[in-house]
């Protein structure tokens, strides 16, 4: 299982490509790995290279029988509108559910002390 940002997703893309890769091998760990959660969709560029990358990500993992979660805070018709239309097809073909989560945010609640170390 792998839980990523779409931002993550798209800087590791950004750095394979200064690389000189192709991010291939980056997109095949994220397309064969049991579940992947996309997290944060909604905050990238909504650039259309973004749009075509996620596309991938999705059609790779359907076409594969694999399962993909993706976390957000927009409603159905915004994500239709940010993703395409085939991205949101994919995701509730077979059995997929959108599910809205609508309490309140948990992070006011979270201590701002915590150090790492």
């Amino acid at each position: 299982m792998i839980v990523v940002t779409v931002a993550d997703v798209m800087s590791a893309l950004h750095a394979s490509y200064d690389d000189g890769q192709s991010g291939e091998k980056f997109l095949r760990e994220l397309c064969e790995v049991d579940l992947l959660v996309l997290d944060e969709i909604g905050i990238q560029r909504e650039t259309k290279n973004e749009q075509v990358v996620l596309h991938q990500i999705v059609d790779r993992r359907t076409a594969s029988m694999r399962s993909v979660g993706m976390l957000t805070n927009l409603n159905y018709e915004v994500m239709k509108t940010l993703l395409g239309e085939r991205v949101m097809d994919r995701m509730v073909m077979n059995g997929g559910r959108w599910v809205n989560f609508n309490w309140e945010s948990w992070r006011p609640n979270v201590s701002h002390s915590r150090v790492v170390k």
